[in-house]
């Protein structure tokens, strides 16, 4: 995975076009994660408490970390 920088002065950077999906919230709308993809297909997370600062991975990389989370190997995260 890699990280899209925020930026650090008043130039923000340049970033493509995403689609997101609506927020994923727990706690009663307190931490919410938004998966979304970019033009090319890159799949892109964000938390909408900090929205410019974006994870981006591959298809098979995300696919690898949601099947993870459905076996429950992710649940000592928690």
């Amino acid at each position: 995975m890699s990280s899209i920088p925020s930026p650090n002065n008043s130039e923000r950077p340049t970033v493509p076009e995403i689609r997101w999906q609506d927020p994923l919230c727990a706690n009663g709308g307190n931490a919410c994660l938004q998966i979304g993809h970019t033009p090319d297909g890159t799949p892109v997370l964000r938390e909408t408490a900090h929205p410019t600062e974006l994870i981006t991975t591959t298809p098979a990389g995300l696919r690898n970390l949601i099947e993870a989370a459905k076996r429950g190997e992710l649940d000592h995260l928690l």
